[in-house]
């Protein structure tokens, strides 16, 4: 014996496995772009604290030293474990994902004190930070919107 569910559970039930799809691509898609985001600042940690060349000749022209390069690439890879492990423990993520969004604003704030977006050489260097500070800053407030 079979029993036949009306056509509005049908409907209703057809629209929440839709929405439950879409969820997960929403979640999926928001631990690739953490993922990512971590990756990019282990790297560029990594880069930092091991005083490779092209990073640390503009960071001494913006007047920070080697020191304090170290100190800024071990916040980064703090900050980049931080995001990826709070894949499992979100609170962990908005965290990392709040200090390297300040890490950055700080890092704008000496690229103007050097005056770099009006110098077409130093421009890109200059506007980095705030792309990253942007993506950062919505990473974090898309962790919040989903906690």
């Amino acid at each position: 014996m079979t029993t036949s569910l009306p056509v509005s559970y049908k409907t209703n039930i057809r629209s929440l496995s839709a929405k439950g799809h879409t969820m997960s691509f929403a979640a999926s898609t928001l631990s690739a772009l953490v993922a990512l985001v971590a990756l990019l600042f282990l790297l560029a940690g990594a880069q930092k604290v091991l005083l490779r060349n092209p990073v640390t000749a503009n960071l001494l022209r913006l007047g920070v030293g080697s020191t304090m390069t170290r100190s800024i690439g071990t916040l980064e890879i703090v900050g980049a474990f931080g995001l990826a492990a709070g894949l499992w423990l979100r609170p962990l993520a908005i965290t990392a994902a709040a200090g390297l969004t300040l890490l950055l604003i700080g890092a704008v704030g000496f690229h103007l004190r050097a005056r770099d977006f009006t110098h077409r050489r130093h421009r890109s260097h200059a506007v980095a930070p705030v792309v990253l500070a942007v993506v950062t800053g919505t990473t974090m407030a898309l962790l919040l919107a989903t906690s």
